[in-house]
């Protein structure tokens, strides 16, 4: 009977240690709303600002992140245009004007 008591009592204990266990990895969990933490390079400015053309009367219609470089896909008047920013420096790393196909 004393064996099963301590085997019990050791039961609980495991039970009680592995709810506190939960517990802290539940609190130490970030808000389901907030973004993921971000990695900083070393010497990189963690803002930036940027002035871009964009086509008169353009309107942003798509944006995409590849690598190192945010894709933003503008149309308007002028035809379509996808401008190529590089993510670190926050400069126009490329810009691409699509026009139709002549024959």
């Amino acid at each position: 009977m004393t064996g099963l008591k301590s085997l019990v009592i050791c039961m609980g204990l495991l039970i009680l240690a592995g709810v506190a266990l939960v517990g802290y990895g539940v609190s130490r969990r970030p808000p389901s709303g907030a973004p993921p933490p971000v990695a900083q390079l070393p010497g990189q400015p963690a803002y930036f600002a940027a002035e871009l053309p964009i086509p008169r009367g353009g309107r942003l219609e798509q944006v995409a992140a590849t690598g190192d470089r945010l894709v933003l896909h503008f149309s308007g008047g002028e035809g379509d245009r996808i401008l190529l920013l590089d993510t670190h420096t926050g400069q126009l790393a490329g810009s691409v004007t699509l026009v139709p196909e002549t024959h």
